[in-house]
């Protein structure tokens, strides 16, 4: 017997599943079980699966609103909770029904999934993270074979790469580790097709992971497309945070675990290769994709140096600052001498007019081109 019921909404019904049933289904299917074998149980279908699945994924998000309201016609999400909770799970008084909180009913599924139907399966199944960015998907394994979601681990080619199951484990970020080898985890094309590779020659016992990019050992550096990095000082190899430059909230945010930049005592990398001249004790990530070490300016978006900017007073408009927008995208920068565009110089006559706003708004900047042009 399974736990199905069907919930009326407008003319007809959907079906409707305990959200922790939902759960052990989708970890079962994760780790290598076929829908023959799984739907039956839950008494679904596989196009019923499908839209179910599209709709219960997102509850401990705060994602998928217009999925809950297509599927429940508009029900909010105090009744989708007291509708999807039981039986093993209520509400109880003075709880707050947020669906959000569900989270917590998928890590106990993670950490047990044989309940309600799935009690007597006898599937071998065991969680052993979730990925760091696509957070819906999770590596788990059957006692044999490491899967993510629902497919065994493969190299850039295709093929089978081949893990021990029993001490396979997240580092952090994307890179893994078991009892043998370091793991990376790349991705390429438009859909970011993911991959994983040994790191070759990694030293386990001092692997360290920087971020999702980049990572080090007692020896070298490693960047995720599967680059060693001969740094002559492994034990200062660290990222730079990129800077996000936040107009909406007027926040200037460092993004750390993101980055593609990183330095150790004698160079600035980018996206892994070197970034040539350029002094690492000083780099820095100014916003809009420049970085300067103080005596230079780059252009990182396009890996170039920004020829005669002026370090010392290049300036990127940040949030509470009027913000200047290239004639054909991007956002405008300045020094003390010339505006630029993409990391090329402008004809300063060109943007009397665009720079203004900024200008007025800062009276402690004097002497600059703006100010010999506009009177």
């Amino acid at each position: 017997m399974t736990e199905r019921s069907d919930y009326s909404v407008g003319d007809g019904t959907v079906p409707v599943i305990p959200y922790d049933t939902f759960e052990a289904a989708s970890l079962f299917l994760a780790t290598g079980r076929t829908r023959e074998e799984v739907l039956p149980l839950i008494g679904l279908a596989n196009g019923e699966w499908d839209r179910l699945r599209e709709t219960y994924r997102w509850f401990p998000t705060a994602l998928g609103e217009s999925y809950r309201h297509a599927y429940f016609k508009g029900l909010d999400d105090a009744a989708i909770c007291r509708l999807v909770l039981p039986p093993r799970w209520r509400l109880q008084e003075g709880d707050t029904a947020d669906l959000r909180s569900t989270r917590h009913i998928r890590e106990a599924v993670w950490r047990n999934p044989h309940i309600g139907p799935f009690a007597g399966s006898g599937w071998p199944c065991t969680f052993i993270a979730a990925h760091a960015e696509a957070v819906l998907c999770c590596y788990t394994h059957d006692g044999k074979t490491v899967y993510f979601d629902g497919k065994p681990l493969a190299d850039r080619k295709g093929g089978r790469v081949v893990v021990d199951a029993a001490s396979f484990r997240a580092v952090a970020g994307r890179w893994l580790a078991d009892r043998h080898h370091v793991y990376g985890q790349g991705q390429y094309g438009a859909n970011q097709t993911f991959y994983w590779y040994v790191v070759e020659g990694a030293d386990a016992a001092t692997f360290e992971a920087l971020n999702l990019r980049y990572a080090r050992d007692g020896r070298q550096a490693y960047y995720i497309t599967g680059k060693t990095i001969r740094t002559k000082s492994p034990e200062a190899f660290e990222v730079v945070p990129e800077l996000r430059l936040n107009y909406r909230d007027g926040t200037r945010d460092p993004l750390h675990d993101t980055s593609v930049i990183a330095r150790d005592r004698e160079a600035v990398y980018f996206y892994g290769s070197r970034l040539k001249n350029a002094a690492p004790g000083s780099f820095r990530d100014i916003g809009h994709g420049y970085a300067t070490d103080g005596t230079s300016v780059w252009f990182l978006s396009r890996k170039k140096l920004v020829e005669n900017a002026d370090a010392a007073t290049f300036t990127v408009p940040g949030p509470g600052e009027p913000h200047v927008t290239g004639r054909h995208g991007g956002s405008c920068v300045t020094d003390q001498y010339r505006p630029y565009v993409e990391g090329e110089p402008c004809d300063p006559l060109q943007w009397i007019e665009d720079w203004r706003p900024f200008f007025e708004a800062r009276p402690d900047l004097k002497g600059w081109w703006w100010h010999e042009l506009a009177g």
